[in-house]
């Protein structure tokens, strides 16, 4: 579905060294490949890095400059006139002085004193326990149920399961956040996409970390934005098709196929490809690959072939395919919302807005809901809090929020949010108005 631009700015065939790993930071290449085996995120997310500009990447996830940047000093450097790719052309967080103003005060002000009474890392990674045991114990006994059991409310329900897996679990390990352990997040992001979920942890990570995160919304380097098109229209920019006047009625009925389409867009991206539209995977290892194969074989053993041997194959059909249905359509709805609305597109933003990155992420991004939804969401809700602070922990961002809606009021800066228990409707509805804009013919606009 459609076409996106580069986002991942790789270099081609021509490497320094095809034996050895390098990222380029700020126009500076360094060589990585030793420092996967003890970067504190993990080797997973340092082969993010691999082979590109990672400047976003790099200062989007860390919350300690100082600290990391004194890391980074310690890395083997390349001559300063040998490049690896084309610098990013894109805004980059540290030059955001909204950006750095509440990164300053997140440290100062949540951080620290978590630090002080709990000796949490002032990384922000970490103490997610109490949701990690509720979605796995969620999951585990729903599993169960859906095996001796499988009927359409058990598959409604496994749905539910991995929905929550989805956002509670996997999403927040892999980007790094959830455990103070790397090997802990590298598991839990494997186990919570690959097993329970049922979608490619490795596609996700390249494709959400390094195209979505770092351009949101733009829609020639946010897959989110052009892998949805032509089927859904959700940029001007976009051409206009005929059917797209319908979009504000079919888009629902839409998410539910998302669990089938995620099947067919893993195995062409993981095997075929090895990219996403717009991404290479540059620093794939073949244990990745591998943990794919085996996670769609242990996936589909467990969520089919299991409960069709114990009851048959007809009788857990229809109980299947409500697992990928209402599993699809709750993801869909929970995370098309954050982005979908009037005012949040980079042609509606003002030149300083496109110029600066911490405005870019908040103004292209809508918080809804409140802790509770958090809890049943993996911090989902708190869009912006996330697309700020992406490799913290999810149960930070209830704390972030009044740091954050602080400082872009003082900086001027619209903090679009939908309060309260009633939030997601009320985003809800804003989203479909802004499809039913999306659907309407550009040149019956102008006229």
């Amino acid at each position: 579905m459609g076409k996106g631009g580069d986002a991942s700015f790789a270099c081609k065939d021509t490497c320094i060294n095809p034996g050895r790993q390098y990222t380029q930071i700020r126009g500076q290449v360094y060589d990585i490949t030793d420092f996967a085996l003890s970067h504190p995120g993990g080797a997973q997310l340092l082969a993010l890095a691999a082979g590109r500009d990672a400047t976003i990447l790099f200062e989007s996830h860390h919350l300690r400059p100082d600290v990391v940047t004194k890391t980074l000093s310690t890395l083997p450097r390349v001559k300063a006139e040998i490049g690896l790719c084309p610098d990013e052309t894109f805004p980059k967080p540290l030059d955001s002085l909204v950006y750095t103003n509440i990164q300053q005060r997140v440290r100062a002000e949540i951080l620290a004193p978590l630090e002080k009474a709990q000796g949490r890392k002032t990384a922000g990674r970490g103490g997610c326990q109490l949701d990690v045991a509720a979605v796995i114990l969620f999951s585990l006994v729903v599993s169960c149920w859906y095996v001796l059991s499988p009927t359409i409310f058990s598959g409604c329900m496994l749905g539910f399961a991995g929905y929550w897996a989805g956002t509670g679990l996997q999403h927040t390990a892999n980007h790094g956040g959830l455990c103070q352990s790397a090997r802990w997040n590298e598991f839990w992001g494997w186990f919570g996409c690959d097993i329970l979920l049922g979608k490619s942890s490795l596609e996700w990570r390249y494709h959400h970390m390094v195209s979505h995160h770092s351009y949101c919304n733009d829609s020639q380097r946010d897959q989110d934005v052009y892998t949805s098109f032509p089927v859904i229209r959700l940029d001007e920019s976009q051409e206009w098709f005929w059917f797209h006047r319908f979009q504000p009625y079919y888009t629902p009925l839409v998410w539910p196929l998302l669990y089938a389409f995620t099947q067919i867009g893993d195995f062409i991206n993981v095997l075929l490809r090895k990219a996403s539209p717009g991404v290479q995977y540059l620093g794939v290892t073949n244990t990745e690959v591998l943990l794919y194969v085996f996670g769609k074989i242990f996936h589909f053993a467990f969520i089919f072939a299991l409960p069709a041997y114990c009851h048959g194959v007809s009788r857990v059909l229809v109980p299947f395919l409500a697992y990928g249905l209402v599993g699809s359509f709750v993801l869909c709805w929970f995370f098309i919302v954050s982005h979908n609305l009037d005012g949040l597109q980079p042609n509606q933003l003002s030149k300083g807005s496109r110029e600066d990155w911490g405005r870019w992420q908040i103004e292209t991004s809508a918080t809804w809901g409140n802790s509770f939804w958090s809890f049943f969401s993996g911090g989902l809700n708190y869009q912006i809090e996330h697309h700020l602070f992406p490799g913290t922990a999810h149960n930070l961002y209830p704390a972030m929020q009044s740091i954050i809606k602080d400082e872009c009021f003082k900086a001027g800066i619209t903090y679009n949010s939908f309060d309260g228990y009633l939030g997601i409707f009320s985003i809800t509805s804003r989203m479909f108005s802004f499809l039913s804009n999306m659907s309407i013919n550009p040149c019956k606009r102008k006229c």
